[in-house]
């Protein structure tokens, strides 16, 4: 993909994101994923600028992540890692990972 930094990842799955902002707290359905951010579906009424607290259970763990909603997308938004602990950056490469290869599963069955 020409102009991206990294391959997005599509869920396979309903996996939800949780957002904690200054004025809300709400969950919405991960659409896809890449080392540098994610996108959600979602009727929710965000600001391009908006800073969140953003947690993505995985498994049995879950990542955490500061990010600012970049894009408003038909149906959701998507927003980009600002920063993350290192723990929680390994989380998320593990997730990543996985959901790379479940695409992938995907494509050869």
């Amino acid at each position: 993909m020409k102009g991206r930094r990294a391959t997005r990842v599509r869920a396979k799955t309903i996996i939800d994101v949780g957002f904690v902002g200054t004025d809300d707290r709400f969950t919405a359905p991960l659409l896809d994923l890449s080392p540098f951010g994610l996108s959600v579906k979602t009727s929710r009424k965000v600001k391009t600028g908006a800073i969140f607290k953003v947690g993505v259970r995985s498994g049995n763990d879950c990542f955490r992540a500061a990010a600012i909603v970049r894009a408003l997308i038909p149906g959701g938004f998507a927003v980009e890692f600002l920063s993350m602990n290192p723990i929680d950056r390994e989380l998320m490469r593990r997730h990543y990972a996985r959901m790379l290869m479940i695409g992938r599963d995907a494509l050869t069955r």
